[in-house]
C-alpha cells in the first residue's frame, strides 16, 4: 500500500516540534506522558482512510471512537456546518427560547427512536447524556412522590461516560482509581453466586439475574433506574444473548424501575439497526445517545425520553422547574450537522450496510481465527465486533499483563496492516464506519489476522 496520501506531509523537523508541543502542553483522555512520545499525528481523513503528517494512510478500524460513522471528509456536513454558521452560529436556547435546526431534529430523532418515545434533550456528549438519564430518572419519581428512589444499577465491563456520577457507573475499575470516593449511589451488578436461570448469558457470561440481584440488594424502592450497554463497547465489545434485554425489561417492569438504554455506541446504525435494542424487540424508558448523531464532526448527545416521562416534564408545578441545563444544549450549528448526517445515513442506506459488512467481517474473523489456539470468544453484531487474546482457549487462562499481548496486536495492525483501532487488555475491538465496502472489512479482518499470527504464532 502506497505511504503518500492526499493529507499535509511534514518535515521531520517540524513533526518534532509538534510532538514536543503535545508533550508540552496538550493533556489527552485517559492521559499517560510516555504514550505519546511517538504519536500518529493525523492530517486528513476520506471515508474509512486517515492520512498523518508524514503521508501515511491508514483505515480507521474503530471510527476514530465509535463515532464517524458516515467517515471522513464528508463535504456535506461542512456546508450544513457553514451556512448555519451565516444564518446563526449560536442562540440561547433557555426559557422561552429555541432555533429551528433543533426542533427539527428533535422531532426527527423522536421519530427515529423507539415507539413511544417523545421528548428529546440534547447534551454535549455521551457522558453528559449518561448523566442526564441519571438525573432525568431521579427527577422522575420526585414528581410521582417517590423520592427515596435514588440509585443507579449498573453492570460490570460497562463504560459510562467520564463525570463523576458516570465514571461511578463505569463496571472498569481502571476508571475510579485515584478519583474516589465514587458517589455510593451506584449499585454494581456481577453475577450471582451458585444460581441458575433460564435468562442465558452474553459473551461475557453476563445474565440479567445479576441485575435483579442487586435491584433486590439495594432495595426496589430506593432504585431509579438500570443503566445497560446493548453492547458493552469500550469494555471490549461485549454482546448480551439474544434474551437478556427481553428479561431485563421484565424485571425492570417487575420492580417498577426505569430501563436506560446507553446507546452512545451502538446508536444511529452501528448494529445495523437504528437502535440496538429493537434487535430484541425491546423499549427502554430513556435512551442516551450521542457520537454518531453527527457522526463525530461537532459535539452533539441527546437523552430521547417515553412518553410517561415527557407528559411528566410537561405539566410541572411551578416550583418544580426541570433545573438541568447546558450552556450548548440545542446548539443550532451542532443540530444542522446532526440533520444532515442522519440525511447521509438514510440516502445511502449505510445502517443496512453496516449490517451486511458486519456480518461479513464477522464470518471472516471466525474463519481466519475461530480455530485459532489463542484466539477465543469472537463476537459481532452488525458493523461492531471484539475477540479475546488467550493462553488456553479451554480454560480461559489469560496472559499476564506485563507481556502486553493486545497492544503488540494493535501495534502490528498499524504498521504493518495500516489499520489502526483500539485494544482493552488483551481485547481487540473494531468498528470501522459504517460505509465500509467489501474490500475495507476485507483489509481489516486481514489485517487482525496478520497481526495475530504475528505475534501469538
Amino acid at each position: 500500500m502506497s505511504t503518500t496520501g492526499t493529507g499535509r506531509r511534514l518535515g521531520e523537523a517540524a513533526i518534532a516540534r509538534l510532538v514536543a508541543d503535545d508533550l508540552g502542553h496538550l493533556l489527552h483522555p485517559q492521559y499517560y506522558a510516555p504514550d505519546h512520545e511517538d504519536p500518529v499525528i493525523f492530517a486528513s481523513g476520506e471515508g474509512v482512510w486517515l492520512t498523518d503528517v508524514r503521508g501515511r494512510r491508514y483505515i480507521d478500524g474503530l471510527s476514530s471512537l465509535w463515532n464517524v460513522a458516515v467517515g471522513h471528509g464528508r463535504a456535506e456536513l461542512a456546508e450544513a456546518a457553514s451556512e448555519q454558521m451565516r444564518r446563526v452560529a449560536f442562540t440561547n436556547n433557555y426559557t422561552g427560547f429555541s432555533n429551528v435546526p433543533a426542533i427539527e431534529l428533535a422531532r426527527i430523532v423522536a421519530g427515529l427512536a423507539y415507539e413511544g418515545m417523545e421528548g428529546v434533550y440534547f447534551t454535549n456528549s455521551g457522558s453528559e447524556s449518561n448523566e442526564a438519564a441519571f438525573k432525568t430518572a431521579r427527577f422522575y419519581w420526585n414528581l410521582m412522590g417517590r423520592p427515596g428512589k435514588v440509585k443507579v444499577v449498573a453492570r460490570e465491563r460497562a463504560y459510562h461516560g467520564g463525570t463523576l456520577a458516570t465514571s461511578a457507573m463505569t463496571g472498569l475499575p481502571a476508571f475510579w482509581k485515584y478519583f474516589g470516593p465514587l458517589p455510593d449511589d451506584v449499585v454494581r451488578a456481577t453475577p450471582p453466586e451458585n444460581q441458575e436461570c433460564d435468562c442465558g448469558a452474553g459473551a461475557d457470561g453476563e445474565c440479567a439475574c445479576g441485575v435483579e440481584d442487586a435491584i433486590e440488594r439495594a432495595g426496589a424502592e430506593t432504585v431509579a433506574c438500570v443503566i445497560a450497554e446493548p453492547v458493552k463497547g469500550a469494555g471490549g465489545v461485549w454482546t448480551p444473548s439474544d434474551d437478556y434485554f427481553p428479561r431485563l425489561r421484565e424485571i425492570c417492569d417487575r420492580h417498577e424501575v426505569l430501563l436506560v438504554s446507553d446507546e452512545v455506541i451502538t446508536g444511529f446504525g452501528r448494529t445495523g439497526h437504528w437502535f440496538a435494542l429493537e434487535r430484541w424487540g425491546v423499549q427502554p424508558d430513556i435512551l442516551s445517545v450521542a457520537k454518531a448523531i453527527t457522526s463525530g464532526y461537532v459535539p452533539m448527545g441527546a437523552v430521547v425520553l417515553s412518553a410517561p416521562i415527557t407528559e411528566a416534564l410537561h405539566d410541572l408545578p411551578p416550583d418544580a422547574r426541570f433545573m438541568h441545563a447546558y450552556t450548548n444544549s440545542a446548539h443550532p450549528t451542532a443540530a444542522a450537522v446532526a440533520l444532515r448526517n442522519l440525511r447521509i445515513l438514510e440516502e445511502e442506506h449505510l445502517v443496512e450496510n453496516a449490517r451486511v459488512m458486519g456480518d461479513r467481517m464477522g464470518e471472516a474473523l471466525r474463519s481466519a481465527l475461530g480455530e485459532h489456539p489463542h484466539v477465543a470468544n469472537i463476537r459481532q453484531l452488525g458493523l461492531i465486533a471484539g475477540l479475546s487474546l488467550v493462553r488456553d482457549p479451554e480454560s480461559g487462562e489469560r496472559f499476564d499483563a506485563a507481556e502486553g499481548v493486545g497492544g503488540r496486536v494493535a501495534r502490528h495492525m498499524r504498521e504493518e496492516g495500516s489499520v489502526i483501532t483500539r485494544f482493552v487488555g488483551d481485547e481487540i475491538v473494531l468498528a470501522p464506519p459504517l460505509g465500509a465496502n467489501a474490500s475495507e472489512v476485507d483489509h481489516v479482518a486481514g489485517a487482525v489476522e496478520a497481526a495475530v499470527r504475528a505475534t501469538l504464532g
